[in-house]
């Protein structure tokens, strides 16, 4: 293999690796890599696009007098190697297999800060096929799609990787911004005749969300619906005459408004709201979104607008999140959607509009946010962070390589393209949560609250039980939730885990010694423990179930966590030495909360209707809160009560309240002054009960609109 001279700084996608100093890091922070799996990086990095042997990874590895067992240890370091970068055997991005032969290295590198591509990767494609619950984390699906990453790195990758060069017949597409109002506007779908698109908006410090339609070109947007909520969906009838809409909070169900104003009427009780989607089909008959039937996946429907029968399109495998956001192709003959095995574990599927078996379109097990036909049906646009940053992405219906479309940036989502396919519509920015800290006086009010966290998108914090760290969960390394300490004053973060999928709900053991969360490595989540500074990591369930949310018993001798694996959401535990897991509820349950004196068991269920009780001995359960909570994580369990934020409905503030052990009662502690983060667990308060955390809402958004699209 010719030598070459290598670069002190090498840089590949969001990462950037110092050769002398021995150091990896993502969009800036410190990755830890040892030793071993960091010289196998080095390796590969200085013959990007070349194959390099076992052989010369042995030799750089072990000297010739070593005795150790090379296959072993060479296929081990690639494993962490892989898994720091959040890269996949089987969906290779960054490091690529040659069975018997060795490794090759497939991404852009750009040495010592040359703007200029400096290998010629091997082409971007897709693996062979791979073998083969509930509106909570629809949500949060919807936010992973908008994280909060780099934008001069993502523009490079995205440069780097488009396969689809603008030629001299084409003119070149241009990026204007569509709308440019403070807040967040989402769900862009154009008309017929590709003059206007339809959007909901959300002003800054508003608490619901209106319909619009907007001419292109024009100054003015027409309102057409009040209230429909930030997660409601839209499309566009295929005569130009009316939008269908989804409607979220009261009255939740399918719409439909004259595209010019007037007067709106309901087609349908359910659906509308969050990841389920909508299309019209170009016959103008039917409407088809996701439905959710008992306990059983997420599935697309049809439903007749003359009929108004619905018809089952897809039966999504047993215990996943299931099916969402169909949309017809333009000729009318299929469906592409979504399936959603666990959150951010997603993949494109299209299934023939009068049915049949769904055809898998790729296969990268990450996060999919919206998508959306090419105008010949022969492609599909769609949002994804299948690099490890949020961008749009093309590939055939039929499946094959995908290619990464360069005029979008690294927080573009929600795609639409126009009827006659000449224009794009996306949206960029950020719809994130932030954790912010609220101090109590000796009387239990409140200090003025403050932001704790970056702007990256962080959730679900939790004080140690000293008071002196603070755990959470957070996308600031890229596109990726990983778990992350800091310091209780905010300073120190330090990135404990690196697997490169989403990664939540960290928790700490009494003793402080652990930390338990939920990860996605494989089709499900399922539960984890680490020490305390990161490594090593035991995985603690094993099933193809559902297995999130976990939480320590007092005594440090369990792990609660929620699990699917019986048909509906219950509570199971585990021994935290490990173990057969062990169902705790009968009747429902999600998140635990152990009493002080570890007698009690609180939890919330999946829908947070309020917060139960059983005896951690086994027994009935009682219900302690009859209130709609913000969300099933936010409150928390201290020895004279419980705080918990309460829902207000749509249109209000949430409130911090509190329930006295002593006297039963509730009181208002503080009015929450932003929305907060659905369906997270973003609430703590401190063992001192002096600090409260809590999630707050951080909205950026606006469409993007591109011309000349091709």
């Amino acid at each position: 293999m010719p030598g070459s001279e290598v670069a002190r700084i090498i840089r590949f996608g969001v990462f950037e690796v110092e050769l002398h100093s021995r150091e990896l890091h993502r969009n800036g922070l410190k990755v830890k890599l040892q030793e071993q799996p960091f010289q196998i990086l080095a390796l590969l990095l200085e013959h990007p696009g070349e194959v390099v042997t076992r052989e010369e990874l042995r030799r750089r590895l072990w000297p010739a007098d070593t005795f150790v067992d090379f296959e072993h240890s060479l296929n081990t370091a690639i494993k962490r190697l892989r898994e720091t970068l959040g890269d996949s055997a089987d969906t290779s991005v960054f490091i690529e297999t040659l069975p018997r032969r060795g490794y090759r290295f497939l991404m852009p590198v750009r040495r010592n800060g040359e703007p200029s591509i400096a290998s010629q990767p091997a082409p971007l494609r897709l693996p062979g096929p791979m073998p083969g619950w509930s509106m909570r984390f629809l949500l949060l699906l919807a936010a992973l799609g908008a994280l909060v990453v780099t934008t001069h790195l993502g523009q490079r990758l995205w440069s780097g990787y488009s396969a689809r060069p603008t030629t001299a017949s084409l003119s070149p597409m241009k990026v204007v911004p569509f709308t440019t109002f403070p807040g967040a506007e989402v769900r862009p779908h154009f008309s017929p005749d590709g003059k206007q698109i339809a959007f909901v908006s959300e002003p800054e410090n508003a608490r619901t969300a209106d319909l619009y339609v907007k001419l292109i070109g024009g100054e003015n947007p027409l309102k057409l619906v009040q209230g429909v909520g930030i997660e409601s969906v839209t499309a566009w009838s295929p005569d130009g005459r009316y939008v269908a809409f989804g409607r979220c909070g009261g009255g939740c169900g399918i719409y439909m408004v004259p595209a010019l104003g007037g007067a709106e009427r309901k087609l349908a009780d359910e659906g509308g709201c969050g990841g389920v989607g909508l299309s019209w089909s170009p016959d103008g008959k039917f409407l088809t979104f996701a439905r959710k039937l008992s306990d059983d996946p997420w599935s697309i429907f049809l439903f007749g607008l003359e009929t108004h029968k619905y018809k089952r399109l897809t039966v999504p495998p047993p215990h996943t999140i299931g099916d969402h956001i169909p949309a017809f192709s333009p000729d009318g003959r299929r469906l592409a959607f979504r399936r959603v095995s666990s959150p951010g574990v997603t993949d494109i599927y299209v299934v023939p509009a009068e049915g049949g078996e769904p055809h898998r379109v790729t296969f990268d097990r990450t996060f999919v946010g919206g998508l959306a036909w090419t105008a010949d049906s022969k492609s599909i646009v769609f949002s994804s962070s299948r690099l490890g940053t949020t961008g749009l992405w093309r590939v055939a219906a039929s499946g094959g390589a995908v290619e990464a479309i360069a005029v979008a940036g690294p927080r573009a989502d929600h795609p639409a393209v126009s009827p006659q396919g000449n224009r794009l519509a996306y949206t960029e920015g950020s719809l994130h949560g932030e954790i912010w800290r609220m101090e109590l006086n000796k009387l239990g009010k409140p200090r003025s609250p403050a932001p704790f966290s970056s702007s990256w998108g962080e959730y679900g914090p939790q004080f140690s039980p000293d008071g002196k760290k603070i755990v959470f969960y957070s996308s600031r390394s890229g596109a990726y939730f990983e778990i992350w300490t800091v310091d209780s004053d905010g300073s120190n973060p330090v990135q404990l885990t690196s697997a490169g999928v989403l990664s939540g709900t960290p928790r700490w053991s009494p003793d402080r010694r652990f930390i338990v969360f939920d990860s996605r490595r494989g089709d499900h989540s399922q539960i984890f423990v680490m020490d305390a500074d990161g490594s090593p990591v035991r995985q603690m369930t094993y099933s193809d179930f559902e297995n999130s949310v976990p939480n320590w018993s007092r005594d440090g001798k369990w792990i609660y966590f929620g699990s699917n694996r019986s048909g509906s959401w219950q509570l199971w535990k585990v021994p935290s030495s490990g173990g057969d897991p062990i169902r705790v509820t009968r009747n429902r349950g999600f998140f635990a909360v152990e009493s002080p004196n570890g007698s009690l068991i609180y939890y919330a269920k999946e829908d947070p209707d309020g917060i139960w009780q059983i005896p951690a001995s086994g027994g009935e359960e009682k219900q302690v809160l009859n209130v709609p909570l913000a969300s099933w994580g936010d409150w928390a369990v201290l020895d004279h009560g419980i705080y918990f934020i309460k829902s207000e409905g749509p249109n209000a503030h949430a409130t911090v309240r509190f329930y006295s052990f002593a006297t039963r009662k509730v009181s208002t502690v503080a009015t929450v002054d932003k929305a907060i983060p659905p369906e997270m667990p973003d609430f703590d308060v401190s063992p001192d009960g002096k600090s409260i955390l809590y999630g707050q809402v951080e909205k950026s958004v606006d469409i993007m609109l591109v011309e000349n699209f091709h």
